[in-house]
This record gives structure tokens, C-alpha cells and sequence, in this order.
């Protein structure tokens, strides 16, 4: 099995202005899946050169798109068994895609699964502002209820970091007094990291003392209350009441739910496809109950009137024509003025 990560983000503007009613997701969904069907390009190329293509899979329950990254150059090799080197077996004209799945909930949610090429989640923001002219601001999902998460948490890792002049005892009480003081004899540049673990190995009970031991210790970190001078602080661990890894981010009160998910479905573009539906729709059910308390309730129906048709190009490249046009119309008004002006001068000389 291998590890994926679930991603939370919330539309909070679009276009410039707050968003009090639902985004339209559907929409967006629905004409995305027109231009595919009529053969319309949705191949959108970023500032950056990054070449961006969406698709929708899902309108029901939730709107799920699949972002691409197309890629044509510095490819992969495939090795054989014997580790001989040759290139991917591409066809002419077919390209590598790299992908993110994008769910879209209720209350302007957006749940991310998440790959290790695949674009991240504000890209999704260029290719909507690209084709369609729409320009969401996304912002992380903060948990609220921390407490909550931790008390559930069944703890395997802890782990923090803080640049090495940050060294102090005085940051900590306790135990992690002794550990910062020793630290800052050892490094006086640099980062320093620490991490706590379970491990792999070991009887069941051993592990258990282990947790509880790592626990007293996050809360002990917690109650010093100078968590904000570190750059990193994370405890990880299996939610007891849904089964799933979660990471809680202890700096931004915000945490990153993993799945585990079979590599070989994965593999299989179709399979995967449905994979990652069922994924996000439990990641939607899981933590609707979450988001109800601590994310305002968007009432009132959604503006379709907002999402144009994908034109080829997208808006970006309708945009750019028309700027190339006015600049083009002007240069020929300045070149007609200095031709006539040229022309106002021999005039004068004859």
C-alpha cells in the first residue's frame, strides 16, 4: 500500500470580492466535460511555462475535476529487468500526466488528494482564472477544534524544527529545556530537528507506553506557549474514530488527512479515477460534521452566469489577442500620423 494525503482549502474570494453564495462548481464541471466532448482545447500554459489540463469526472455527489501537468520533456526512463535503461513508450503526440484530484464540497470547500508530481492546489486557481476567467483566492481549511483532534489522535510521531540561533531552554520548561540548552552547545547555525517515533518493532504494549509517553510530551510543548518561535511542529498519528492517518499541524492549527490507497489501482487510469472519487467523497462525509462547526454556512444558489464557455486558448488567450490587437491597432495609428506628418513636410519644402 502507499500513502496519499487529503488536502483542505476553502474558496474565500472570487474575482476580488468575498464569496457569500456557493462557487459554481457544477458548471465548471459541466463545461469542462462540453469542451471535451466537442473536441475544444483545455490545454492551458502558465506564467511559468507550466502547461495546465482539467477534466471533469464526477457532478454528484460533488464536482471532481482532475488537474494535469502535461509534460512532453525531461521524461523518465523505464529500466527492464536487468535495470537496462529506454524511454517511455509514447506514442507521437501523447504526453506525460502528472495529477491532482479536486473535490468540491459544501460551505466553498475544496478537498485535494494529492500525488507526488501533481500540480498543488493554487494551480488549480491559474487554470480557472486561465480558461474561464475566474480568479479564486484559496486559503487553507484551519482546525479549530485541535484539542478535539489531539484527545483522538493515537500519536506515532512528533516532530518540530527551529533555526539553531533560536536555541534557548528559556522557550521550554522541563525536559524540553534540557533538550533546546543542549542543542544550542552543539549548533549555533543552521536548523535543528527532532523527531519522536513509535517505530516499527516492538509488542503492542510497548508501543502504547511509547504514545503515551510522546503525548505527555506534545502537551508539555503546548503549554509553553512559544510554539510561534519555531518553524516547524507537527504530531501525527490514526484518528480512533475514523481509522484514518492524520497529520495536525501544530503552528497553523490546520492538519493534512492520509489515505492509504493501492499503488496498482493507481496505475490503472480508469481504476484510479473511481478510486479517487470514493476517497474524496468519504473525506467529505467524514469531516462534514467538522466543517458545519467551524466554517459559515453559504446559503443561496450558486452564479452559473459567472462561467463562460472554454474557448480555445481559454480566456487568458482571448485576453492577450485583444491586447495584441489594440497594440497593433495603435502602432498602425502612430505609423499613419508620421507618414502623414512626413508627407505634411514635403509639402512645406516644395
Amino acid at each position: 500500500m502507499a500513502r496519499r494525503s487529503v488536502q483542505f482549502w476553502r474558496i474565500e474570494q472570487l474575482n476580488g470580492d468575498e464569496l457569500s453564495r456557493p462557487f459554481p462548481a457544477r458548471r465548471v464541471a459541466e463545461v469542462l466535460k462540453k469542451a471535451q466532448d466537442s473536441g475544444v482545447d483545455r490545454h492551458y500554459t502558465s506564467a511559468d511555462g507550466t502547461v495546465l489540463l482539467a477534466q471533469a469526472v464526477a457532478s454528484s455527489p460533488h464536482p471532481v475535476l482532475l488537474l494535469d501537468r502535461v509534460r512532453d520533456t525531461n521524461l523518465p526512463s523505464v529500466g527492464d529487468a536487468l535495470g537496462r535503461r529506454k524511454p517511455l513508450p509514447l506514442a507521437p503526440g501523447d504526453h506525460l500526466l502528472e495529477t491532482t484530484c479536486f473535490a468540491f464540497l459544501k460551505r466553498n470547500v475544496i478537498a485535494v488528494l494529492t500525488s507526488g508530481n501533481g500540480p498543488r492546489a493554487s494551480r488549480m486557481g491559474e487554470y480557472l482564472e486561465g480558461m474561464l476567467g475566474l480568479e479564486p483566492s484559496l486559503v487553507p481549511v484551519v482546525r479549530e477544534d485541535i484539542e478535539e483532534i489531539l484527545t483522538r489522535l493515537e500519536v506515532s510521531r512528533f516532530e518540530f524544527a527551529l533555526p539553531a540561533e533560536r536555541l534557548s531552554g528559556k522557550l521550554m520548561e522541563g525536559e524540553w529545556a534540557d533538550v533546546l540548552d543542549s542543542a544550542s552547545r552543539l549548533m549555533n547555525e543552521g536548523t535543528f530537528r527532532i523527531s519522536l517515533s513509535v517505530g516499527r518493532s516492538g509488542k503492542a504494549e510497548d508501543k502504547q507506553r511509547i504514545r503515551d509517553r510522546i503525548q505527555q510530551l506534545i502537551d508539555l510543548f503546548r503549554r509553553a506557549g512559544s510554539v510561534e518561535h519555531f518553524d516547524y511542529v507537527v504530531a501525527e498519528g490514526k484518528d480512533s474514530l475514523t481509522g484514518d492517518r492524520e497529520v495536525v499541524d501544530l503552528l497553523k492549527e490546520r492538519f493534512i488527512s492520509h489515505v492509504e490507497v493501492d499503488p496498482d489501482v493507481f496505475n490503472d487510469p480508469q481504476k484510479s479515477t473511481s478510486e479517487a472519487i470514493a476517497i474524496l467523497n468519504k473525506q467529505a462525509r467524514d469531516n462534514e460534521a467538522f466543517f458545519a462547526r467551524t466554517l459559515p454556512d453559504i446559503k443561496g444558489p450558486a452564479d452559473s452566469g459567472l462561467v463562460p464557455d472554454i474557448v480555445a486558448g481559454g480566456i487568458a488567450t482571448v485576453r492577450a489577442a485583444l491586447v495584441a490587437a489594440m497594440e497593433s491597432a495603435d502602432k498602425a495609428d502612430q505609423t499613419s500620423e508620421d507618414n502623414q506628418g512626413g508627407a505634411d513636410h514635403e509639402l512645406v519644402r516644395g
